[in-house]
């Protein structure tokens, strides 16, 4: 009976690896997926500092050594899928009460929506891997806060601590959305285990010391006020919150937006396709899907109370941050690190998909009881929901991405610069951090500083609404005068940042750069149909 209970599970397992296959399958081919903020090069550099990320990133490294990185980031993008589908599978199938017929047909289709919505899909779109494999790692975390809420003990107060550890590894924001599931499973716990509420503080205690102890290298850094992280937050300010506002035009639009999972900065930019753009009947599949969780909160409530609140209350806090922290978050600890609310949207999207399962299961059994036709029907609709909901995810995202490779001049390029055995800095133009090129076929973040073995310098600015990147940086702000200043002084203030090369790639507004040609101090070396690469003649070794 055992087997036969594991290979029906593994049954469940396959379908969230076919679902992300045919997500990802025309992705496998040879070459890279760029988008955005997802610029993975051939080369992997390791961690130059100690963020919170700094494990995940070196392991990128090391495995790079022996895996190509077009296959690493293939394996990672499979598996953010393949982990959301049964972590939240494995989470409900523990957490609420449920008969295996019609129940697995709703955890079914729930782990599949978690999979594959709105907020998955804007954050594969936008390139935010870590986001996405912190976001993928939630439902393994609430699993393992309601085996401790059921039983506190020195085993399952380290299997939480295990999950905080490697969501804080991949993800420091989607640790953000972790710390609110804390607070609201230690909110339940004072309500409706008071009697037991020395045990829990006890092993809670544990947990939280093995999290701290294990992250120390980043955590003192931070708490401290230094550190990348720290440093970077520092410098979000009214024009951040500004620009990467969730969408709507006032409070009501942004909440209309926040409950169909959508709201994302990215999606007022016309940089991708919308689900509704691609979907027929949008609006009234995701009027369904919001009915449906609705069903499965009151069915949750109804049969475990305390698990209900528990996601209920997570889930509104989410929606409630993403709606919009405002200036005041600045001054809050931790909130100051948010600039971009819409994160947490997670916790939303986790709650949806827990109360689908039996809200879809509520919904057949009320069909059975009507007739084997109505529950037919309800059965297809249901299992075609998220496929319809979220077309615009299957086959390469619609054929929006398709696996890109780096032009032969950028190889050669490298190779070329690697021989020059000086301590330098390379400039690469355009002087932008987004941009499109024409290998990429999308704008993208500056690849150039990970692709590049040298030390390259790209701009920072994002180019968004009113921020003002430069302010921060006064190398930055140095440079962007350099290449707008007089002709005669650039090549020797460009010297004082110790640039001895400039790479200028052909696309998008690069003939604005043109008049480096004709300036003696910048001699070309490698002229190609895409590159040009100038050697600094006011460049010193010293």
């Amino acid at each position: 009976m055992a087997v036969g209970r594991v290979k029906y599970v593994w049954q469940f397992y396959g379908t969230y690896a076919l679902v992300a296959l045919a997500i990802m399958l025309p992705l496998l081919l040879p070459g890279f997926i760029l988008t955005l903020d997802m610029v993975f090069t051939p080369h992997i550099p390791m961690p130059e500092q100690a963020t919170s990320s700094y494990l995940f990133y070196a392991a990128l490294h090391v495995l790079n050594t022996v895996i190509s990185a077009d296959i690493l980031q293939k394996i990672l993008l499979l598996a953010i899928l393949i982990l959301s589908g049964i972590g939240l599978h494995r989470l409900v199938r523990s957490a609420v009460p449920m008969t295996r017929e019609p129940g697995d047909w709703g955890i079914a289709v729930a782990s599949i929506f978690y999979m594959i919505n709105p907020f998955t899909y804007s954050r594969f779109m936008a390139g935010q891997f870590a986001v996405l494999l912190g976001y993928a790692l939630l439902p393994w975390l609430v699993r393992s806060l309601v085996m401790f809420a059921r039983q506190p003990n020195t085993r399952r107060a380290l299997f939480v601590a295990v999950w905080l550890v490697l969501i804080g590894i991949v993800s420091i924001h989607t640790l953000g959305d972790a710390a609110i599931l804390l607070l609201a499973g230690g909110a339940v716990v004072a309500w409706r285990k008071r009697a037991q509420l020395t045990q829990y503080v006890k092993y809670g205690a544990l947990a939280l010391g093995a999290f701290i102890a294990a992250s120390c290298y980043w955590l003192i850094p931070l708490l401290s006020g230094k550190g990348r992280t720290a440093e970077l937050a520092a410098t979000f300010g009214s024009a951040d919150t500004q620009a990467y506002a969730t969408v709507g035009s006032n409070l009501a639009t942004q909440i209309f937006n926040v409950l169909r999972l959508q709201g994302f900065w990215m999606e007022s930019k016309g940089l991708y396709a919308l689900p509704q753009d691609r979907a027929f009947l949008w609006g009234l599949m995701a009027i369904g899907v919001i009915a449906l969780v609705a069903t499965g909160a009151r069915v949750l409530w109804q049969r475990t109370r305390a698990f209900a609140v528990f996601i209920v209350l997570s889930g509104l806090t989410g929606l409630v941050l993403a709606v919009g922290l405002g200036d005041w978050a600045r001054d809050v600890p931790l909130l100051n690190g948010f600039r971009e609310p819409h994160k947490f949207v997670a916790l939303l999207t986790l709650m949806y998909a827990v109360c689908l399962a039996p809200g879809i299961a509520a919904l057949l059994d009320r069909a059975r009881k009507k007739s084997d036709g109505w529950y037919a029907a309800a059965a297809i609709a249901v299992i075609l929901l998220p496929f319809l909901f979220m077309r615009v995810m299957f086959w390469g995202f619609d054929k929006q991405l398709m696996p890109r490779h780096y032009p032969a001049s950028w190889i050669d390029a490298n190779w070329q610069l690697k021989q020059d055995h000086d301590n330098f800095n390379i400039l690469f133009l355009p002087w932008h951090h987004y941009m499109s090129y024409d290998f990429s076929g999308r704008i993208i973040a500056h690849p150039a500083p990970k692709f590049f073995e040298k030390p390259t310098i790209v701009s920072n600015d994002p180019e968004l609404g009113k921020i003002d990147a430069d302010r921060h940086d006064p190398r930055q702000a140095a440079i962007t005068r350099a290449l707008t200043g007089p002709p005669d002084k650039r090549a020797h203030e460009l010297a004082k940042h110790n640039i001895k090369y400039v790479l200028l790639a052909k696309d998008l507004d690069y003939q604005k750069y043109d008049y480096l040609k004709k300036e003696p101090d910048f001699k070309i070396i490698r002229d190609t149909n895409d590159l040009t690469v100038f050697s600094n003649q006011a460049w010193r070794n010293e």
